[in-house]
């Protein structure tokens, strides 16, 4: 078989169905694993995954059963188009990795395997470089929650000082005479501050409590 990226006209056999499958499944199994590697959020789902690993192997059979008929590739545009999915996306990360799965599927399918093998090890590479990049220094930001009796961040602010490199005031709601204020705060730790010592500074501040440190990834899914 020539090293081609274009698409070639072939009859189907058991060995060539064969391969095609098991191509797709290989890559599909990559970027999977790609996938549950890159994943920061705590709303992992096991059956996203296995989605992820069977819709390239579905969408390849879809193109062998296809082929250059036209006839029946619009006929399947009009059966799929009464399935409804109704999950929502919980990371707009999900939608790349969905679209390279049917990428995969067409590929393998069409039978350009140089195509899918390549297009795979190139988006996988973007993928995981932009994960690295993404997440370089945002992984010491947090949003910040305390509450205070009385009125004024001043002594806050000193103890902040301390252990970040950035903040910002989001916003600070009045909890009542007894309640005091609670702030809320974006902020950046230092390299040398940890989430815990913190927190224990905080603590020592007179009439401040109920502190709490919570990142921006921390994305929970009802």
């Amino acid at each position: 078989m020539p090293f081609s990226f274009a698409s070639e006209e072939f009859s189907l056999t058991l060995t060539r169905v064969l391969l095609n499958l098991c191509l797709s499944f290989g890559l599909a199994l990559v970027a999977a694993v790609m996938y549950r590697r890159m994943y920061t959020g705590p709303a992992y789902s096991s059956s996203f995954f296995v989605t992820l690993i069977v819709t390239p192997i579905v969408v390849t059979m879809i193109m062998m059963a296809i082929g250059s008929n036209v006839a029946m590739s619009i006929g399947l545009v009009g059966a799929l188009s009464i399935i409804r999915f109704r999950t929502v996306i919980k990371d707009t990360r999900d939608m790349a990795f969905l679209f390279l799965m049917i990428g995969i599927g067409l590929c393998c399918g069409a039978g350009v395997y140089p195509l899918a093998i390549v297009g795979t090890v190139f988006v996988g590479a973007v993928l995981t470089g932009i994960h690295f990049l993404g997440n370089k220094g945002g992984e010491r930001e947090y949003i910040l929650v305390f509450r205070r009796r009385g009125v004024g961040t001043d002594e806050a602010e000193e103890a902040l000082a301390d252990f970040v490199d950035w903040r910002k005031l989001h916003g600070a709601a009045d909890l009542g005479p007894e309640g005091g204020c609670e702030y809320t705060y974006r902020i950046k730790l230092s390299a040398a501050a940890t989430p815990e010592r913190l927190i224990s500074r905080l603590r020592a501040v007179d009439g401040l409590y109920d502190s709490s440190l919570i990142s921006p990834e921390s994305q929970v899914a009802v």
